[in-house]
């Protein structure tokens, strides 16, 4: 048998030759190029990513805050009258009436030339409708003795804090209403009661000889809150604003007791009304001339106000930005659409930053005088 002879490879000197070379110059260059191009593509596309999701959250966060404060107010709002269009309480000069919701058309600019809006503010009671009680015994001038109401589903127990700090009590029989502010509250638990000793008030000198109010009475928690918007200044490189607040007002003075911010970087806030003297579930007039700024007022309450539109105008709280710098709009987008809150007074926000207009319609069902 004959064993086959493998003959030399006449290339291979050559080929063992170069791979000891390793790569020309040209070759390295090219690779270098190539792989600086495809990092510099990689990088851009990152860059542009983390721009478009900081975008987005400043979009969204925007979007949400002014929606959450709107749906506060509007909530507030709707519940607005529950224990009566009007109360008496005792002021510094005596007895006097307040509307449930009171509202002041803006008149003041927030911070002129800077920022012309001109907002409006709110006053109302915000009701605390599960902790509701019941009146147990006859008005005194320095008690009130209640009983959880055994009516709502969600009734709480016979316990102190039935009534929290900063808050007062609307005595009610949905004819008449009282507001009494309550300075300590004792369990009886002999009686299965809470007593809520008054204050610098006397019940007996707000009662109603005609339509007094008599024990079964519906006793509501409350508080007599402000929304408006407040002014910032700028700090550093923080530029100006204006926040929506929701600030809690003594009942006897309305005085601010505490504020909280419901949404920052707010431009304009504005209330209009409208009403329904047929009673067909819309709005008298046609279109934006059915709402006024004709509003509840100390001396102008309407029974008949049946409408209101709440409107908020908000901004993004930094500068979005593009590859080119800051953004600019350089269109309408459903962002921005929607009212002109501040007419004349209107300026585009700030370079970079973009704007959202929210509106709800409330209905306000408490305020409405029943029709026969």
């Amino acid at each position: 048998m004959r064993r086959r002879q493998c003959r030399p490879d006449p290339l291979g000197p050559a080929r063992a030759r170069r791979s000891e070379r390793g790569l020309t110059l040209v070759e390295l260059l090219l690779g270098a190029g190539l792989g600086v191009l495809m990092l510099s593509a990689v990088a851009m596309v990152l860059l542009a990513a983390g721009r478009i999701q900081r975008n987005q959250h400043l979009l969204s966060d925007a979007n949400e805050e002014g929606r959450t404060a709107l749906r506060n107010v509007a909530r507030s709002m709707s519940a607005a009258g529950a224990g009566g269009a009007v109360y008496s309480y005792m002021s510094a000069t005596g007895v006097q009436q307040r509307p449930a919701l009171l509202f002041t058309n803006g008149v003041k600019p927030l911070n002129a030339p800077s920022m012309p809006q001109k907002p409006d503010s709110l006053i109302l009671l915000r009701y605390v409708a599960d902790r509701r009680t019941v009146l147990v015994g006859p008005l005194t001038s320095s008690l009130v003795s209640v009983a959880p109401d055994a009516r709502p589903p969600t009734a709480p127990g016979v316990e102190p804090t039935v009534f929290r700090d900063g808050e007062s009590a609307l005595i009610t029989n949905f004819q008449r209403a009282m507001l009494v502010p309550i300075s300590r509250r004792d369990l009886n638990a002999s009686l299965r009661t809470v007593d809520l000793t008054v204050t610098g008030n006397d019940p007996l000198a707000l009662q109603d000889s005609q339509i007094p109010i008599e024990p079964g009475a519906t006793v509501f928690p409350v508080r007599v809150i402000r929304y408006r918007v407040v002014y910032v200044a700028p700090v550093g490189n923080v530029p100006e604003r204006a926040d929506l607040v929701e600030e809690t007002l003594d009942p006897r003075t309305l005085e601010p007791t505490q504020q909280t911010v419901l949404a920052r970087n707010v431009e304009d806030f504005q209330v209009q009304w409208a009403y329904d003297r047929n009673d067909d579930g819309v709005a008298d007039g046609a279109g934006a001339g059915a709402y006024t700024d004709v509003g509840p007022t100390e001396s102008l309450f309407d029974p008949q106000l049946t409408f209101a539109r709440i409107s908020l105008s908000a901004r993004t709280s930094d500068t979005l930005v593009s590859d080119q710098g800051e953004f600019v709009t350089q269109e309408d987008s459903p962002f921005e659409r929607g009212l002109d809150l501040a007419g004349e007074d209107s300026r585009p926000p700030p370079s970079g930053y973009r704007r959202r207009v929210l509106s709800t319609v409330v209905l306000l069902k408490n305020l409405v005088a029943p029709r026969i």
